[in-house]
This record gives C-alpha cells, sequence and structure tokens, in this order.
C-alpha cells in the first residue's frame, strides 16, 4: 500500500462521492455498478480503499454536504466494507456491504425506471462472492460460516422487488441464477423451486423477455436439477438449450454444461465424438463412452472404481453424475450381445439370431467377469423387458432367440427406466 498525504486521500474519496452521485443524478446504471464491484480488485476502489485507511473521517465529509448526505446511508457501510476487504477482514466487509446493498435496495425501489439494474446485478454478485469468503474465513477460525445463507435471505428479498410488473422484472433471473449458486454451493437445492415456480408459473414473466446470459445460466441450473431428479428428458432439453444459446468465446461455460450434457445424452443412448472431449478437456469420460461402444463391462466398472483413476471417480461424485454413469451398465451389456450377434452373423448367419447363453457367460469371462448361466439369463430378461433387445428365451436349451427385424432397437432419446 503506498503512502498517501492526507490532502490526496481527501481528493480520492470527494472524487468517488462526486462520481457516486453523478451517477445517481444522470442515471447512469453502467457507472454506478462499477462503483460497487468490491471484489473486481480495480486499482481506483482499491486506491480509494487506501485513502479511506488514511482518512479517518470520511463520514463528516458525507454529512457536511448536502450534495452526498441523502446517500450516505449506502455510501458510508459501503466505504466501511472497502476499508475492510483492503484490510483482509472478510467477515466485517460482508455485514458492510449487506447493510450498504439493504439501504441501496430502499433507493432502487423508489426508481420507477430499471436505470439501475447493472448496479443491482453488481451487489447481488458480490454479496455472494463476498458472503462466500467470509464463510471460508469464519471456517478457518473455528466459526460456523453462515454468511451465505444470510445472502440467500437478502436474495431473496431482492427477487420480491424485481417480481411484480414494470420493468424492473427483467432483473429477476439474474439475482434468481445468483441464488441457485447459493442454494447449489450450500447443498439446499430443495429451495430452488420455490423461485422456479415463479419465474415458470408466473403471469408477469415472459421468458423470451429475460438477457440471453441469464437464460443459459438459468438453464444450466435447472437442468442440473432434473439430473439430480433423473429426469433425463427435460435435463437433455435444458442443458441442450444452454449449449446452444452459450457464447462460443465462452469455452468454460461449454464446458460446465457439457460436464453434465454428456452423461445425459449417454443415458439415452447419443455417444459424443471424442475430439469433442478433447476440445473441452473432458478426457475423464473416454473409458466410460469406449465401454459403451465396445460393450466393455470390465471399462465400465474400472472407470467407476476408485483405483489408479480416483481423481477422475471424485470428478464424477463431486459434479453429481456418478450414479447416472453407474446406470449405463445395461446399455454395456446390450452393446456386448449385439457384438456377438454380428460375429455370429458373419460366421453363420442362418443361425446368428440364436445366441447361447453359455456363449455370453465365455464373453464375460474374457472380460474377467465371473457370473452363471442363471445370473446371465436374469440380465437378458431385464434387457427384454426394458426393449433393449427383442427376443425370447428358449429354457430348455438355454439359448436367447433374438427378433430377426430390429433386435436391438435404439433408444431414440428415451433413458433407460430405472
Amino acid at each position: 500500500m503506498a503512502y498517501l498525504s492526507m490532502g490526496e486521500s481527501h481528493r480520492r474519496i470527494t472524487d468517488y462521492l462526486n462520481r457516486f452521485a453523478d451517477a445517481i443524478n444522470y442515471q447512469d446504471g453502467d457507472s454506478l455498478a462499477r462503483l460497487f464491484s468490491v471484489s473486481s480488485d480495480s486499482p481506483s476502489l482499491l486506491s480509494l480503499a487506501d485513502a479511506l485507511n488514511v482518512f479517518q473521517d470520511a463520514n463528516r465529509l458525507i454529512k457536511q454536504s448536502e450534495k452526498f448526505s441523502q446517500f450516505g446511508e449506502v455510501v458510508a457501510p459501503f466505504f466501511r466494507s472497502l476499508q475492510c476487504y483492503r484490510l483482509g477482514n472478510l467477515v466485517d466487509a460482508y455485514g458492510a456491504f449487506e447493510k450498504a446493498s439493504n439501504a441501496f435496495i430502499q433507493e432502487f425501489r423508489n426508481w420507477e425506471s430499471g436505470w439501475a439494474l447493472e448496479a443491482l446485478y453488481v451487489i447481488a454478485y458480490e454479496i455472494r462472492v463476498l458472503a462466500e469468503r467470509a464463510d471460508r474465513e469464519l471456517a478457518s477460525n473455528g466459526k460456523s460460516p453462515e454468511k451465505l445463507k444470510g445472502a440467500g435471505s437478502f436474495l431473496m428479498k431482492v427477487f420480491g422487488v424485481l417480481a411484480g410488473k414494470g420493468p424492473k422484472r427483467v432483473g429477476a433471473l439474474y439475482v434468481t441464477c445468483q441464488l441457485f449458486k447459493i442454494y447449489f454451493k450450500l447443498g439446499t437445492v430443495n429451495l430452488c423451486r420455490s423461485v422456479i415456480r415463479s419465474i415458470e408459473t408466473a403471469r408477469i414473466f415472459d421468458f423470451e423477455e429475460f438477457p440471453i446470459r441469464d437464460k443459459v445460466t438459468y438453464m444450466y441450473y435447472t437442468g442440473r436439477l432434473e439430473v439430480l431428479n433423473e429426469n433425463f428428458p427435460a435435463a437433455d432439453q435444458k442443458l441442450s438449450y444452454a449449449l446452444t444459446h452459450c457464447c462460443l468465446s465462452k469455452e468454460a461455460n461449454i464446458r460446465m454444461i457439457l460436464k453434465y450434457l454428456i452423461p445425459v445424452k449417454l443415458s439415452i443412448g447419443i455417444l459424443p465424438k471424442k475430439q469433442l472431449l478433447e476440445n473441452y478437456d473432458l478426457v475423464e469420460y473416454n473409458n466410460i463412452v469406449e465401454a459403451l461402444k465396445r460393450g466393455d463391462l470390465r471399462l465400465l466398472r474400472s472407470a467407476l472404481q476408485e483405483n489408479e483413476d480416483q481423481y477422475v471417480v471424485i470428478l464424477f461424485l463431486r459434479s453429481g453424475v456418478y450414479l447416472v454413469l453407474e446406470k449405463l451398465e445395461l446399455q454395456v451389456y446390450q452393446r456386448l450381445l449385439k457384438k456377438i450377434y454380428i460375429i455370429q452373423k458373419q460366421k453363420d448367419p442362418s443361425k446368428a439370431h440364436q445366441v447361447k447363453l453359455e456363449v455370453i457367460v465365455k464373453a464375460l469371462k474374457w472380460l474377467e467377469i465371473e457370473m452363471d448361466l442363471d445370473e446371465v439369463e436374469c440380465i437378458v430378461a431385464i434387457l427384454i423387458y426394458k426393449n433393449l433387445m427383442k427376443g425370447y428365451f428358449a429354457h430348455k436349451s438355454k439359448v436367447v432367440v433374438l427378433s430377426k427385424q430390429d433386435p436391438f432397437p435404439k433408444l431414440n432419446g428415451k433413458p433407460v427406466a430405472s
């Protein structure tokens, strides 16, 4: 922190106050937004923080000026937040920022137009980010992290302000997305439901009115919720929307969407190309895809077990897609039987549709998977029941008689029912 004189500190604080007042008087939402961006570590705000820590009487400056005093309840606690942030005291920085944000919301209610929405977006973002950092500080000091939960309550209040009629309602989806991020972080995703109901059932909201950025984020999070609920057709629809409308330059965002969309596509029988996995550094799916292609149950199981690829398994567990991938076993069995069928067809086309159970047992044994005839019969029965295979058993001869027409139907976008 460079040394500042009292005079220079006074000038920097006055300059900020003038810019704040001008932004409101001229309804300059973009300029106002930049003045709230604490965690951006912008040079101008860091230099202001240094000035505040030298010139300790900024509150007097605010109160003595008619121009600044009308915004005192917003600016004074914001200054306190900025000071604490610069000194690394994140718990107090969050507390002061929440106080400034509450005061801003009271002002925002009185403005008829939505000119200050960009500033509100920054406040919603900062509330979440500062709360996360404050909670890490609390946890490191052995205290209960509680600020992120408080940030969620504050944002619900903001959502209420935006959920009325008028131009401000287009801001509701951005705040919803910030709430989703909080609920997913806290593991309280059930709280998403009430906000989703408000967005999707309220007549005042027209989804197409919202900014594309917010629609993509919303579809991403609601798609993840559908994955957790194992509603794969809905997950496919939402995540595919997010992918289609995501800006191509946002590679990190595309990767995040694909991380969930790929398991969903796999569950409905659609395999991604290897090039896609390499382009977006999703190589953890390589063995899963290869296992499905080859009908290799051993490869699938090893990819989902904690062995030398423990890191990959942890990735699947953390992202919540492990259970989705685990249910791909039936598709692998189907592809194994299809390979056996193709090999038999090449050798003797007249008997290709008759597959002996002992041949399947031998194929599994070659994959180092021990199963007896009864276990294999049970699996084949499930495949027939799930419509992954068309045919019937000839029990006496222990043979599966496959349909001569389309013995291995495609999923056609439908998941294998559990």
